[in-house]
């Protein structure tokens, strides 16, 4: 894959993923009143998957960055 389209991926990755975390935590934590006992308890597991997804993202945007010869930060 191209280091530019890998780049461009995971950073789409990393966005993605951060807003769907929010709208988890968001639902678990804020809203957990409105819904069955069950949809509070999915919404705690999205929590760590998203998380375990924006990590797997960096690490792709920092195996692009390296290939790019770009600075990692």
């Amino acid at each position: 894959m191209n280091a530019r389209k890998l780049l461009f991926t995971a950073n789409s990755a990393m966005v993605i993923t951060l807003v769907l975390f929010c709208a988890a935590a968001y639902l678990a934590w804020f809203e957990g009143q409105a819904f069955p006992l069950r949809v509070v308890a999915v919404m705690h597991m999205l929590q760590i998957v998203l998380a375990a997804l924006f990590k797997l993202s960096y690490v792709l945007r920092l195996i692009a960055q390296n290939q790019l010869g770009e600075v990692l930060r």
